[in-house]
């Protein structure tokens, strides 16, 4: 039972960082086709502003999505220094003998190995997951509010 639960909630988790990683994959690809539409409406001095705001928005949202997507790196451990030997991040900075030296008694004891599972669930969800959701809700923000300016200003400057 709990190896399912671990299992489960792995890929739970995993499965929200895939979901989160689309949507901020679709972000950029709607911005990549604002961005030349509204610099063909800078032609039109009328336009001008509506562009502007249209294009700084698109850009904002794209940088905020890539940053979102972006895999967070480590200096090989976590803030306060230990490592978490199921992380690729703190392993890819070990020496192979380095790694089975630290590895093997957690692996041949179920009690840390359990532990050390668990701590990495917790080391996804807020060294992997929670930054990329913090980026990708700056992303729609952004999107959202900047998209909603410039339909405003449109409306304005067509209308007046």
């Amino acid at each position: 039972f709990r190896a399912t639960l671990l299992a489960s909630t792995t890929q739970r988790l995993y499965n929200l960082i895939g979901t989160a990683d689309q949507k901020a994959q679709v972000l950029i690809l709607l911005n990549s086709i604002i961005v030349p539409i509204a610099f063909s409406a800078l032609s039109r001095h009328e336009l001008e502003k509506v562009a502007i705001l249209a294009i700084c928005t698109a850009i904002y949202s794209i940088l905020m999505s890539i940053f979102s997507i972006y895999p967070k790196r480590r200096r090989g451990h976590k803030p306060d220094g230990t490592r978490n030997m199921l992380h690729f991040g703190d392993i890819g900075r070990m020496s192979e003998k380095e790694y089975l030296e630290a590895f093997q008694p957690i692996f041949n004891e179920p009690a840390k190995f359990s532990e050390e599972a668990i701590k990495d669930l917790h080391d996804i969800s807020r060294r992997i997951l929670l930054p990329k959701l913090f980026w990708l809700k700056l992303a729609y923000i952004g999107f959202f509010l900047g998209n909603f300016c410039a339909v405003i200003l449109a409306l304005y400057t067509i209308l007046d």
